[in-house]
């Protein structure tokens, strides 16, 4: 490998010098061999520390074991009666131990979980030590550190693992092998290029945005996002334990199909007869959950219907469903949500700095994309690809198209008709995906703002023109209002309230003593720093509040995962720089963020993944301000500097949020990958 690795930094060093002339591919690929230079010096030195260590360990020998009675060993395979007395001991050791190799096997790609417990010089009664994850497929976590007072007596390993395995030997005092991690090199070289590349006194910022010239270079872009999170998607996708509530957007197709809106689910008799179907606590008392009732479904006079929005669902679910009579998996439904928010991301940062900002280079145009893209949530929105985030990530794409779309429209005196049409139509959807986020609305007429004070929108003059940009919200409504006047008699209903889910929502009611819970756990509360990786815990949330609310875990506030989107609540000190259209968009986006976590907070919860909902408009409003910072011909580059920093913080930051979202232990293969990554980052253990 490292054979491999010499042999490109010599083809990177051909090209650089006798292939290309021109200064700015000469100067990338120079970074490119300085990041590939300084990646591998790391890993030879700084991540193989344990390896240089264990060179001067003494007295290296194989353990003799006597086998707990909580493990049945036969032929050396074990597996655990009694999780209390399922251990090996080392007795009469006596010995300096500075590290444990375990050498064991397993079926498939299972884990072993173990506990270290010993007596040493200055513990005479054994004491837990700590406890690791044996990973097979991982050599790293075959090795464990100690670090006893002194010499070590008796030494004891309990195993949880309910899995069998193979003991077959048992070292202390090994050397440690080099173990030369790729993925670390390539996440080196990747922070080492970025550095350079953003650096705002390298050469490459002279390289202006110009999409044309460089649109191969954003389209590789943007593939390269694609399928990192789809990777990502698909990752975490195998590791979540599918039920019948997953499967309310195939149901709904199905049942669109067959020309009806209830789904074909049988009703369970006893759910009929009950009085509240909806009290979740006297539900349960008379009903086995997903098997007696259909959970997360609406159930509205004896029949089950999908309360969530049916837009996902007629672009992804039905035209697959038509076409090959099969259901569509939500990973391959949310694979083409990543790709069309990713899509709209580049598009309205494009037109934004195309129409603006007109001295941003191009390097920064493509690192506050996906700092924008990052901030949003999308990293800790792969992190289970179920139905629940299509609706909102499809609200959140369809918000950036047809902002974009609207921008474009009035690029010109005079307003273009296809686009407006098209901006209308994207927003319209929205109140199919997610009804409190249609509030966005503000937006197309803040940027249509001048043409309708000019009556050049909304007068006999410019009839075209209005019709183009009312009549996509005309239709969507009327469709949508037949929608839900025929499954629940009501044209406003969406059915969220007849929902079986852990409280009544037909008496949840509008509190005020929740808001001020949401706002801080959505925006402010802190987030729990650990050594340990992702590096990041989430935090339980703690009321005083008397009542039903709901919430889940969080892995802190928006702001406190994005400190550089605080600039979004002092839009009034950058009135100067903002251009007057940008600035209405930075002012009215604060106000429209508070609406949506209101609204969150008290018709569904505190849930991480509605941070989604509203975060991508405080980072839009940052990007806005960001841009015109960095637009400002005469910045101090020290400036540059420190908004450069607080945006990669924020992105590393919310890429560790992706390991938070789902549990990986009943993984297979998964989990050998994600134990891959543990010791990438955590390579001192």
């Amino acid at each position: 490998m490292i054979i491999v690795f010499f042999l490109i930094l010599l083809i990177l060093l051909i090209l650089k010098t006798h292939v290309f002339k021109n200064i700015y591919p000469n100067l990338f690929l120079k970074y490119l061999l300085i990041s590939c230079i300084l990646s591998l010096i790391l890993e030879l030195t700084v991540f193989q520390f344990r390896h240089y260590e264990s060179l001067f360990f003494k007295n290296e020998q194989e353990l003799t074991y006597q086998i707990g009675s909580g493990l049945n060993c036969q032929d050396n395979i074990c597996s655990i009666t009694e999780k209390e007395n399922a251990y090996l001991e080392i007795s009469n050791l006596n010995t300096q131990v500075n590290n444990l190799y375990l050498n064991l096997s397993n079926k498939d790609y299972t884990t072993i979980n173990y506990e270290i417990v010993y007596s040493d010089e200055a513990n005479q009664i054994p004491f837990k030590a700590g406890s690791r994850v044996y990973a097979s497929h991982v050599n790293p976590s075959h090795y464990l550190r100690l670090n006893a007072s002194g010499k070590i007596n008796t030494l004891k390993i309990y195993f949880s693992s309910a899995n069998p395995f193979i003991i077959n030997k048992l070292v202390i005092n090994k050397q440690v092998p080099l173990f030369i991690n790729n993925l670390r090199l390539i996440i080196i070289i990747i922070i080492c290029m970025t550095i350079f590349l953003i650096n705002p006194t390298s050469k490459l910022q002279e390289l202006k945005y110009n999409f044309k010239k460089a649109k191969y270079v954003t389209i590789s872009l943007i593939a390269i996002l694609f399928f990192l999170f789809s990777f990502l998607a698909l990752f975490r996708n195998s590791d979540y334990q599918r039920t019948e509530t997953d499967n309310q957007y195939k149901n709904l197709a199905r049942a669109l199909a067959q020309g009806h809106f209830n789904l074909d689910l049988k009703v369970n008799a006893k759910l009929l007869n009950l009085s509240n179907p909806y009290d979740t606590f006297y539900r349960d008392s008379k009903l086995l959950r997903n098997t007696e009732y259909y959970w997360d479904y609406a159930f509205f006079n004896g029949q089950y219907y999908s309360y969530f929005g049916p837009v996902p669902c007629l672009l992804t679910y039905l035209p697959y469903y038509l076409i090959t009579g099969k259901n569509l998996t939500n990973y391959a439904a949310m694979s083409i949500a990543i790709l069309l928010f990713i899509i709209s991301a580049f598009s309205l940062i494009n037109n934004l700095i195309k129409r603006y900002f007109k001295n941003i280079s191009y390097i920064y145009y493509c690192f506050i994309t996906i700092f924008f893209i990052m901030a949003s949530g999308m990293a800790s929105f792969m992190g289970k690809s179920d139905f629940y985030n299509l609706p909102i990530i499809y609200t959140v794409t369809l918000a950036c198209f047809s902002l974009n779309f609207y921008l474009k429209a009035t690029e010109n005196s005079q307003l273009n008709k296809k686009y407006l049409t098209l901006g209308s139509f994207c927003m319209a959807l929205i109140a199919g995906c997610r009804p409190q986020c249609l509030v966005i609305i503000i937006f197309p007429v803040l940027i249509l703002w001048p043409y309708i004070s000019k009556r050049e929108l909304f007068s006999k003059k410019s009839l075209k023109e209005t019709l183009c940009f009312l009549l996509p919200f005309i239709i969507i409504a009327l469709l949508l209002m037949y929608y839900n006047y025929a499954r629940f008699g009501n044209i406003f209903d969406f059915g969220a309230n007849y929902n079986l889910t852990t409280n009544d929502m037909t008496r949840r009611g509008f509190k005020f003593d929740r808001i001020f819970l949401g706002i801080y756990y959505f925006l402010f509360s802190n987030t729990k720093i650990i050594p340990i990786f992702p590096f990041i815990e989430p935090t339980s949330i703690t009321t005083s509040y008397i009542g039903t609310t709901i919430y889940e875990n969080m892995y802190g506030g928006f702001f406190s995962i994005n400190l550089i989107c605080l600039l979004s609540l002092f839009y009034f000190k950058f009135k100067n720089i903002i251009p007057n259209e940008l600035y209405k968009i930075c002012k009215y986006s604060f106000f429209i963020a508070l609406i949506i976590i209101i609204f969150d907070t008290e018709i569904a919860g505190i849930l991480p993944r509605y941070i989604f909902d509203f975060g991508f408009l405080f980072a839009l409003s940052t990007v806005i301000i960001i841009l015109s910072i960095l637009n400002k011909k005469a910045l101090n580059k020290n400036i540059s500097k420190i908004l450069i920093c607080f945006i990669l913080i924020s992105i590393i930051y919310n890429s560790f949020t992706f390991f938070l979202t789902r549990n990986f232990n009943n993984n297979l293969f998964y989990n050998q990958v994600y134990y891959y990554i543990y010791y990438t980052f955590m390579f001192w253990l």
